[in-house]
């Protein structure tokens, strides 16, 4: 017979807790769970972040494309068209935050209402040798423009309409093909204005990459200059 008295061997054993083991194991399996539930959503909030953001700029985007080809349009064949579409297409950009990361800004005659620019027009590197219906100009351009950089020769009163000049741009710009003063705008044949942004979205959160690259595009029908 075994000797069971203190001090002995045997009497230093103790039953295995069978039970205290299982719970070990359910606590390390719950927190290995708890980790591959936390990293995925963590990965569907960052995703929605950056998704949310994309969509913020994207709506930005258009409204400042909108705003060039309202004013372009309704400038006609005024020297002073795109100076002013610019410029409205800038303030609007600058009002959403958005003005840093635009990469083109391209003015060009549309087809109709839904026409889109000329695809030499919108390279990924932007070169001077674009098609001739299209102004081509980056976003740090777009930054840097001033009147001066615009073939316009304006009237003593600046609220009165320019005297002379081509429109187009003569310094700061990619290319200048389309200028305003050649445009039509008699209601039967009237040119379609199109504006096209791209803009670089930056992502905070790396799941959906570094960054992704929006561009929006509004067309309008150039109108009678309002006096």
């Amino acid at each position: 017979m075994a000797d069971r008295s203190p001090g002995s061997l045997w009497s230093h054993r103790r039953p295995l807790l069978f039970g205290h083991v299982g719970r070990r194991d359910q606590r390390g399996i719950a927190l290995i769970e708890f980790a591959f539930v936390s990293l995925i959503m963590l990965t569907i909030v960052a995703g929605a972040v950056d998704y949310g953001r994309g969509w913020q700029s994207g709506v930005a985007t258009i409204e400042a494309a909108r705003t060039g080809a309202r004013v372009g349009s309704g400038q006609a064949n005024r020297a002073n068209a795109d100076y002013n579409a610019l410029t409205g297409i800038r303030a609007s950009l600058m009002a959403s935050g958005k003005m840093n990361d635009v990469e083109l800004v391209v003015i060009y005659r549309a087809d109709n209402v839904n026409g889109v620019p000329p695809a030499s027009c919108t390279p990924a590197n932007p070169v001077s040798s674009a098609s001739g219906t299209c102004n081509v100009f980056t976003g740090t351009q777009l930054q840097n423009m001033t009147a001066a950089n615009f073939n316009i020769t304006w009237a003593a009163d600046p609220a009165d309409p320019p005297t002379g000049g081509t429109g187009c741009a003569t310094s700061n710009r990619v290319h200048a093909g389309w200028c305003p003063t050649s445009r039509t705008n008699v209601q039967a044949s009237a040119d379609y204005m199109g504006v096209y942004i791209r803009y670089r979205q930056r992502n905070l959160f790396k799941i959906l990459g570094n960054d992704r690259v929006l561009s929006r595009t509004a067309v309008m029908r150039l109108e009678p200059p309002s006096l």
